[in-house]
């Protein structure tokens, strides 16, 4: 059984929220085809990882929210779709209404109960962490956000993850990141956390960072394993 002081840190976006509906508002605002929805979410989503890595090596930050947006703007281009910005708005803020997980309450309930802090530790900046988790009804399951705003840079440079472990008041091996992203875990395991992946398509371990010391296909089976 996992030792109680250790703090657990969950990635927000693709691990205790999806982002399916975010593809189902292109598709309503754009009023185009789910098919095409589908291929101008995955640029976007692509985009925007990508413009966090650049700004990162750069040292040129923003925060996410204005990475998400000129990610946008890039996959809207791409496809030659130039709504106005009332439409660009709506599309924007469905990134502060994505639906949780099936098991990611539960979950979180069931590891607190187990006596476990749970924090959520995101790319995402602190307004849009706030109205996220309090949407999809996470807040009163949590213990607290930590963002990368605080260092000014993003997963998966070390600092996120340091800042994560000085935040919580733990060492940073007493600190466990739990995500859905290989590249997160990776960077998290050698930045020196310990790492849970969330690994729900069976994917294959990233060649580059640290490995995970715990995998796992569901939340659900988080709390199994922890709990």
């Amino acid at each position: 059984m996992a030792d109680r002081d250790e703090a657990l840190c969950f990635d927000m976006y693709g691990t205790l929220c999806e982002t399916g509906s975010v593809t189902r508002t292109l598709r309503t605002e754009l009023d185009i085809p789910g098919g095409f929805a589908d291929v101008v979410d995955e640029l976007w989503r692509r985009k925007q990882l990508q413009y966090s890595y650049q700004r990162g090596q750069m040292e040129e930050y923003a925060p996410f929210s204005t990475v998400t947006e000129d990610a946008l703007s890039y996959a809207l281009a791409y496809y030659g779709l130039d709504p106005d910005e009332g439409v660009r708005g709506r599309i924007l803020a469905a990134y502060d209404h994505l639906d949780t997980f099936p098991d990611a309450v539960e979950s979180l309930a069931g590891l607190r109960e187990a006596g476990y802090g749970c924090w959520v530790l995101s790319n995402g900046d602190p307004g849009m962490l706030e109205r996220l988790s309090e949407n999809a009804g996470l807040s009163p399951h949590l213990d607290g956000l930590v963002s990368a705003d605080e260092v000014r840079t993003f997963k998966p440079a070390p600092p996120v993850y340091e800042n994560a472990a000085d935040r919580l008041d733990r060492e940073i091996g007493d600190c466990r990141l739990v995500s859905s992203n290989a590249w997160d875990v990776a960077g998290a395991a050698h930045a020196g956390m310990a790492t849970a992946w969330v690994n729900r398509s069976g994917e294959p371990a990233e060649r580059v960072g640290g490995d995970a010391d715990l995998e796992v296909d569901s939340l659900a089976a988080l709390v199994e394993r922890l709990g």
